[in-house]
């Protein structure tokens, strides 16, 4: 109970709701929905509960990591699309001009 309570700490820590879902993918996947409630609700009645943790690496610091990877591909992936995005909407309107100025050709 006290490793979904941590998670949905860590989430409210990012400026998010924590909610069953964003706790869940988070979690091992062998941990059954009725707990994952119970943890949140036991956090929504006391969200600034401290919870003893021990020394080694736990799930959910190993998720973290996973999840900080996935911000880091996230990142990266947006800075490569976006010179391509700013392409394809000056193509765009490159062709539109382009029509523009057929269409005008045609009345003449």
């Amino acid at each position: 109970m006290d490793s979904i309570i941590l998670i949905a700490q860590q989430i409210a820590k990012e400026g998010k709701k924590p909610n069953t879902a964003l706790i869940k993918a988070r979690l091992p996947k062998n941990v059954p929905l009725p707990a994952i409630i119970q943890g949140l609700k036991m956090w929504m009645n006391d969200p600034h509960k401290v919870i003893n943790t021990p020394t080694e690496v736990t799930a959910s610091e190993t998720v973290d990591s996973s999840t900080t990877i996935e911000t880091l591909i996230d990142t990266k992936i947006n800075q490569a699309i976006a010179p391509l995005i700013k392409q394809i909407e000056l193509l765009t309107k490159q062709l539109v001009d382009l029509k523009k100025q057929l269409n005008i050709q045609e009345k003449e």
